[in-house]
């Protein structure tokens, strides 16, 4: 049984809902997100700037709207992943933006990672409309996004999140409604806190290895088999060990997200040593020239203050 935006469609026997879904924010997460869609049977109408990104999106059946503001004219239910804070403000809430054309019961689904308390602020204004702000950040990377996978931690209405689960089933699979607005960006917070802390474990991890002699590929596949194997080791490990640094997650995105972790925890008065040695390493990354890179690249960054 799936349900969709306030008209409440009962879809049985394995029939696909037709809710208009807008998207805006094709990149390496959002374009295989919105495939995903398509191919479960939404109907997904798109803002993107790049050409090639439009025409392999409506060559699926996507619609192309070339202006931001037109899709609350048509999406009661719109889906935003976006790099950073400040484009979302701007995407919501800026000249042109969704806010000026969002009607009454529309639902914005942000699975950007950004501050909560801008989270709180577009809430804020969307209830004067009365619409709903659903903050979903993801985790699982590029290959989460291919298959599917994602993990997705949701704050906001509880009502609201029962409407749209149909929807985030298609794009994740461990969904995880945490409580009220903004505790889902507190959630991937923590989620970039502990990957971040990890990917330094592991790195350091090869490190010792690789410095006395051991075989890397054999030191990681013991670990896997025991206490100490993670995602981390066994996704980032094999970029570490073969220099492979393709994106799913850009160094410099991942510096971003630490910031609005550190943010978070300096207004809780809590210092986090760990994590500001993490951010240090990521900060160093983006310096070296490597900020287009999988933020597993920290690793060249240890090994380079340890040569």
């Amino acid at each position: 049984m799936i349900y969709c935006s306030d008209s409440i469609q009962y879809i049985m026997d394995n029939k696909k809902a037709h809710c208009e879904i807008g998207f805006i924010g094709l990149g390496i997460m959002g374009k295989p997100m919105v495939k995903n869609l398509i191919k479960s049977g939404y109907k997904v109408s798109f803002f993107a700037r790049r050409k090639k990104i439009i025409d392999e999106i409506t060559a699926i059946g996507g619609t192309y709207i070339n202006n931001i503001s037109d899709l609350p004219k048509i999406c009661k239910i719109i889906i935003l992943n976006l790099p950073r804070s400040n484009d979302v403000q701007n995407v919501v809430l800026g000249n042109e933006g969704l806010y000026e054309n969002i009607l009454r019961n529309t639902i914005l689904i942000d699975m950007s990672t950004i501050s909560p308390d801008v989270t709180s602020e577009i809430s804020n204004k969307l209830k004067l409309k009365k619409s709903y702000l659903i903050d979903a950040p993801v985790s699982g990377g590029e290959i989460g996004a291919i298959n599917g996978s994602l993990s997705i931690m949701v704050g906001g209405q509880k009502k609201i999140f029962k409407k749209i689960l149909p929807i985030l089933s298609v794009l994740g699979e461990n969904i995880t409604y945490i409580g009220k607005s903004g505790s889902g960006q507190i959630t991937k917070a923590c989620n970039q806190i502990l990957v971040a802390g990890t990917m330094v474990a592991v790195s350091e991890v090869l490190l010792v290895a690789k410095k006395s002699g051991c075989n890397l590929n054999l030191i990681r596949d013991a670990l896997m088999g025991g206490f100490a194997n993670s995602k981390i080791l066994e996704v980032h490990g094999r970029r570490m060990i073969d220099s492979d640094y393709k994106p799913g997650f850009k160094s410099k995105l991942h510096l971003k997200d630490l910031d609005i972790a550190l943010k978070i925890a300096k207004d809780l008065n809590i210092n986090l040593k760990g994590t500001k040695y993490s951010r240090k390493l990521m900060y160093q990354s983006v310096m070296d020239k490597k900020q287009e890179k999988d933020s597993s690249v920290i690793h060249e960054i240890i090994k380079k203050i340890n040569k």
